[in-house]
């Protein structure tokens, strides 16, 4: 693999990781339903 498909593939990982995490976080902070 060339640097330049690593370097992407490493910036989709983290954008797609990040995301999940970034949704987990917001969701534990600010529940839809107060239980």
């Amino acid at each position: 693999m060339s640097a330049s498909a690593i370097v992407m593939l490493v910036v989709a990982i983290v954008i797609v990781w990040g995301g999940l995490v970034a949704a987990l976080l917001k969701l534990r902070s600010f529940p839809d339903e107060p239980d």
